[in-house]
């Protein structure tokens, strides 16, 4: 795959905002949850157009870098790259969160390809992503496994279980990052755990641990390039982001968290995205 200018991802990152916009109107009254995904936009920017390595055209290449999303209602953020490239068409685009559609409100799978793994309940992505990295491992498999979290996900304890796991086995394959994004569904993670104590704890527990500018796009891309590197460890990518990213009314305003948007609000940000 072609490297892209910086200036080309970010207006990847903006199409990715905007497609995410597109997925939450065609939700309707049911509504979506926007800013979690907003937040991850230029992560997913980077991801899926700079540091992955994978064949669109061949979904199941054998050899593709998987990515799995723990935090599962940000599930605008994962199918917006996957429509932007072209593995979900714009026609299916239209059935997201309808009645029999594969595009739920968060990733279900049901033989969607891009999807390496369904997602529900917080803190068990980076399980499963510990199992795809340390299977790639066991068979001498080079491609590289990562993981998004939420910032909140990380209360949960089975996240940190497999945190141990990734360290003990030396999974230098696996890289988690966590969109550091300050606010959960309940309020402020500040309450709770900012992100340079996270730091710390990723780092007692034996990860490489980088913290980043989750919106700036040559630090996201410096840093995830530096994770393939062998190391005998995971590495952690802790990301400073603003939940909402790119709206106004929607930066660091948790009412978007989960929002029916009205044609007004919708109208409005799109034109701020254009």
């Amino acid at each position: 795959m072609m490297k892209l200018t910086t200036q080309e991802l970010e207006q990847k990152a903006k199409e990715i905002r905007r497609v995410c916009l597109e997925l939450a109107k065609i939700a309707g009254s049911e509504g979506a949850h926007v800013g979690p995904a907003l937040s991850f936009a230029d992560i997913a920017a980077v991801l899926y157009f700079d540091a992955m390595t994978y064949k669109p055209e061949e979904p199941d290449w054998e050899e593709r870098d998987r990515f799995i999303l723990s935090k599962g209602h940000g599930v605008l953020g994962l199918y917006a790259p996957l429509i932007v490239q072209g593995m979900i068409s714009r026609e299916e685009m239209r059935t997201f969160n309808h009645d029999f559609t594969r595009l739920a409100g968060h990733p279900s799978g049901k033989g969607l390809k891009g999807i390496e793994h369904p997602a529900g309940s917080l803190g068990h992505g980076l399980s499963v992503s510990c199992g795809i990295a340390y299977d790639a491992k066991v068979n001498k498999k080079t491609y590289h496994t990562y993981v998004l979290l939420g910032d909140g996900e990380n209360g949960e304890g089975s996240v940190w279980e497999a945190v141990m796991f990734a360290a003990e086995h030396g999974l230098d394959n696996l890289t988690a990052i966590v969109d550091a994004n300050g606010y959960q569904y309940g309020g402020v993670v500040d309450k709770w755990d900012h992100w340079d104590n996270l730091a710390e704890k990723w780092k007692a527990f034996g990860w490489n641990v980088k913290i980043v500018d989750g919106h700036d796009i040559e630090e996201l891309r410096e840093a995830l390039d530096k994770t393939k590197s062998k190391t005998n460890c995971p590495t952690c990518v802790i990301a400073k982001t603003i939940k909402g990213k790119g709206i106004a009314e929607a930066e660091n305003n948790n009412n978007w968290h989960h929002i029916k948007l009205s044609e007004t609000e919708y109208c409005t940000a799109m034109k701020e995205l254009e």
